[in-house]
């Protein structure tokens, strides 16, 4: 939003103005304010139950209809949780009588549960534990091969380092704080080191660890970010109490965010930790919008009836700048994940509800109240700068819109290359302690994200289980070849040693071998790798990549499927009643990336297509209004295009920033065209109309993009990467939608395209 000032004539104290404001306008404010006061006890309760993040997971964003996650659920059902943790320490070898200890503390019947009885943990292995069964009968594999087949899975290059995996349930998962509390404090009574030896990692780490951030988020940056906003608010307006008004209806708008958040049982998660933030700037930034009304109300036709006059000149631009940039924000529920919707929705009756506030509260104390001339002393200072700008951009204007348009037309060709990102490494500075404990377990173990590949047999054709085996050595086989890939694990890693050689003799006992471990593996509860359900058989393959190394996952998972289908067709395939499924972590976390860069372009096209008609429409014409829109859609062009060009990944917060930043742009553009308008259709030439919407509207225009900028800006020193991109890229895009508005957009209403907006009789 925008604050402005309007030049059209308004009549003095002699005139014949409406005075209803007057007689009622402050009773109307106090009672708007004593509503307020008596609901904030609970719009505050509501506020506090759903502030504290809720322990979802990203799974848990898209709906239970997404394809992916269907699949995804279904392999946790048959085989075991995705939700684990990957536990080590210096230490942690084959052999210690610490892992025996903590398995058996675990899994045994003293095993951690929730406060209504129910298991943390759904299955927990460990290195040494699955040598043993290696070892152990019916496999009987010597130890050294053993060994060797667990490296890079559960066994480090070394040979000796190891570690052990514990799969959360979903009781787990929902006190996963505590849990992972739990086993930090069991590690050190166990195995007796100092807490900062121990190292933890996987998808339970993750989400524990963002819960984490983006509340300390909040509470660290949110207070400053306040304070900063109250004090821009108080340097824009030069009054400390019209401040503080403005802010506090904004405070109680954030307010009710939450509460409707509350009433409509959505839940708080780390997308939504810069909505009130934004909500508040977007509250104060239209209150200093609406006390310049009144200060040019009071300048024209002095204090009586300033209030009635500036509600009927400035209502519309006020109306049109929150709804607009509440389409931006309402094009955001459009999007498949739950956060972004979620934020798109609440924020958007907050920006609203600001507005409507606004008018019932700050208009009746200006009438009682008006603040003094003196109140603004920075004024000629500010319309004397606005004027050289605006000469020097009508002097260059020619080659300002050839260079600009020539910009766009380089950083649009960059904008096929936007990819999204939800890995861990996109989400935390690379110092943090959660990527440190991914570094160490991935340099002593292995790499740390599996790629499951689920082959399905169903019953009633003649697939015997040695060729079931072969087809698995063989899918297995291909998949170590893979670049990326470190390791893979099957039912192929747990068959005897003697059944690989050739002969006769050894393609009969592997024939034996491989029925013997289909009966022992079915029904195995710690590896998990066989699996019979009704009407077929299920086996798994398991192969592991780097959660650090950049790994394009839409091409890792193309290329495991080129390689892995013209084997499946080869022994049969669905003639013989052979299917296969791809899930795992890296498969569900790249179909989210897809839908964020679906709700990246869907999102913006919305809001594109919703703001081009409001611009059609107030501007009247379809020319004028796509014209409007070039000045809108320039920062997000550039920006999203340079980040096109260099590769980098948006995450789930800068997603959004592209829908929300063109409805708070197109504000700007109103109200510049609106006092651009007016002047032309006075008679005023395209240069001196300019000229007069750079004088009544520049200074304010700035003043609004400062407060929400350095407002939300606070938030980029957060260490929750996301909450961060969004701090800093919104308050670029404000930057580059200011320069939009007062450099491009006049330089060419002065040009050839100012001849659209004619005068209208």
């Amino acid at each position: 939003m925008t604050a402005s000032c309007d030049p059209l004539p308004i009549q003095s104290d002699s005139g014949k103005t409406p005075q209803g404001w007057s007689r009622w306008g402050l009773w109307l404010s106090f009672a708007t304010l004593a509503g307020m006061a008596l609901s904030t006890p609970f719009i505050g309760y509501a506020a506090i139950s759903v502030l504290v993040v809720d322990p979802t997971t990203p799974m848990e964003w898209v709906p239970k209809t997404f394809a992916p996650r269907r699949v995804y659920e279904a392999f946790a059902e048959q085989f075991q949780s995705g939700d684990v943790v990957v536990l080590s320490w210096s230490g942690c070898e084959l052999g210690s009588p610490a892992l025996d200890r903590l398995v058996d503390a675990t899994t045994g019947p003293q095993a951690p549960r929730n406060a209504a009885g129910q298991l943390w943990f759904d299955a927990v292995v460990s290195g040494s534990r699955v040598i043993d069964t290696l070892t152990a009968e019916p496999l009987l594999l010597d130890r050294t091969t053993a060994v060797n087949r667990l490296k890079g899975i559960l066994v480090g290059p070394d040979g000796r380092t190891t570690c052990m995996v514990i799969a959360f349930t979903r009781e787990g998962v929902t006190d996963r704080k505590r849990a992972m509390a739990w086993i930090g404090k069991l590690v050190m009574q166990t195995a007796v080191i100092n807490p900062a030896e121990i190292v933890m990692a996987g998808p339970i780490v993750d989400n524990a660890a963002v819960d984490l951030a983006s509340t300390n988020s909040l509470k660290t940056f949110a207070p400053p970010a306040a304070a900063v906003i109250l004090l821009l608010t108080w340097w824009s307006l030069r009054s400390f109490f019209y401040a503080c008004l403005i802010f506090v209806v904004s405070l109680w708008c954030v307010g009710l965010s939450f509460a409707t958040l509350a009433a409509c049982g959505d839940r708080m998660n780390p997308v939504l930790i810069v909505m009130p933030l934004l909500v508040l700037v977007l509250g104060v930034s239209g209150g200093i919008h609406l006390v310049n009304y009144l200060l040019e109300s009071l300048a024209h036709g002095g204090p009586r009836g300033v209030a009635t006059r500036a509600i009927q000149l400035g209502w519309l631009p006020c109306v049109l700048s929150a709804g607009t940039t509440a389409i931006g924000l309402g094009s955001l529920i459009v999007s498949e994940l739950e956060p972004i919707r979620v934020f798109g929705f609440h924020a958007a009756i907050g920006v609203m509800a600001t507005c409507f506030c606004m008018f019932l509260v700050v208009p009746g104390f200006f009438e009682r109240w008006p603040m003094a001339a003196s109140a603004a002393p920075h004024e000629p200072v500010q319309k004397a700068s606005g004027q050289r700008v605006a000469l020097g951009v009508m002097r260059f204007a020619t080659p300002i819109v050839v260079i600009l348009f020539l910009a766009m037309g380089a950083m649009g060709a960059g904008v096929s290359g936007i990819r999204t990102s939800v890995q861990i490494d996109t989400l935390f500075q690379p110092g943090s302690r959660v990527i440190r404990d991914y570094v160490s377990i991935e340099k002593k173990i292995g790499p740390l994200v599996p790629i499951e590949v689920i082959l399905r047999f169903a019953d009633g054709h003649d697939v015997r289980p040695v060729q079931r085996l072969e087809l698995i050595e063989a899918i297995q086989h291909r998949l170590s070849q893979m670049e990326g890939v470190s390791a893979v694990l099957s039912a192929a890693t747990f068959m005897p040693e003697s059944t690989t050689a050739g002969g006769v003799g050894s393609i009969a006992r592997k024939a034996i071998a491989a029925r013997k471990l289909m009966q022992n593996l079915v029904d195995d509860e710690q590896m998990k790798y066989i699996r019979n359900i009704e009407g077929s058989q299920l086996w798994r393959v398991t192969a592991r990549t780097s959660a650090l190394q950049g790994i394009d996952y839409g091409k890792f998972l193309q290329s495991a499927q080129d390689a892995i289908d013209p084997l499946v067709a080869a022994a049969g395939g669905q003639s013989r009643g052979i299917t296969t499924a791809y899930t795992g972590a890296m498969t569900l976390v790249h179909a989210i990336q897809n839908a964020l860069l679906h709700d990246l372009f869907t999102s913006f096209l919305s809001a594109c297509v919703m703001m081009s008609l409001v611009m059609m429409v107030v501007e009247g014409g379809i020319a004028a209004g796509l014209v409007a829109m070039i000045s809108n859609v320039f920062p997000m062009i550039l920006l999203f295009g340079f980040l096109g060009w260099t590769r980098t990944p948006l995450d789930i917060g800068s997603v959004m920033t592209a829908s929300i930043a063109l409805g708070m742009a197109i504000d700007g553009t109103l109200h510049f065209l609106t006092f651009f308008r007016r002047a032309i259709e006075t008679g005023a030439t395209p240069k001196d109309a300019v000229l007069a919407a750079f004088e009544h509207c520049a200074a304010a225009m700035t003043q609004s993009a400062v407060v929400c900028g350095l407002g939300i800006l606070v938030c980029a020193a957060s260490s929750f990467v996301p909450t961060s991109r969004f701090a800093w890229m919104l308050c670029l895009l404000l930057a580059a939608a200011l320069m939009g508005d007062l450099v491009l957009l006049p330089a060419m209403l002065v040009g050839p395209l100012g001849s659209i907006y004619k005068r209208r009789p």
